[in-house]
């Protein structure tokens, strides 16, 4: 049975997530104009139409995407996002925003393989980990859960306003992995 998840655990990433995006974006268009200023005009300059259609449909769709997750339209979000995968397919970004649309659906499992490919492609992107952390529970994985926030605890900034939740939670699986221990 699909259980819904309270919209706040899923719209407080997203807004960090949108910035991150952001930039990549503005960092795929910069690489490109380097690359014409090297003198590969005419073979980029074919190439950066279609490319810069794509960035922009990409961008359009995860703009879409981060809009229907904080209106918990999961399933939109979803949709959204794998057009954005279909573009960008080693975007972290966009594979932490899929697990927390799939996580809203109540798809705990698929979520964490996101959280995870995310966390495999920026290991330091915390937000992978937090939202891994919130699936492993979800699926019954305490101690991955425990250590996937633990991550995040130990990667995000000291005024990052996720951590003291994050800290609450690595108390209480602390505590919940003690009990369940012989």
């Amino acid at each position: 049975m699909s259980r819904r998840v309270d919209r706040r655990l899923v719209a407080i990433p997203v807004a960090v997530i949108v910035i991150a995006v952001g930039g990549y974006v503005i960092n795929v268009t910069q690489f490109e104009a380097e690359d014409a200023s090297t003198g590969n005009q005419g073979m980029i300059a074919a190439h950066a139409k279609v490319d810069d259609a794509r960035a922009r449909r990409a961008h359009q769709s995860f703009q879409q995407a981060v809009a229907m997750l904080q209106a918990g339209e999961f399933d939109f979000a979803v949709t959204a996002l794998h057009d954005v995968l279909s573009i960008y397919p080693a975007l972290p970004e966009a594979h932490v925003n899929m697990g927390f649309a799939l996580l809203g659906l109540g798809e705990a499992r698929a979520a964490a393989d996101f959280f995870h490919s995310a966390s495999d492609l920026r290991p330091t992107l915390h937000s992978a980990y937090y939202g891994l952390a919130l699936a492993e529970r979800q699926n019954g994985h305490d101690k991955a859960a425990l250590a996937a926030m633990q991550a995040f605890a130990h990667l995000a900034a000291q005024d990052d306003q996720h951590l003291p939740r994050a800290q609450e939670f690595v108390w209480e699986l602390q505590a919940a992995t003690k009990k369940a221990s012989p």
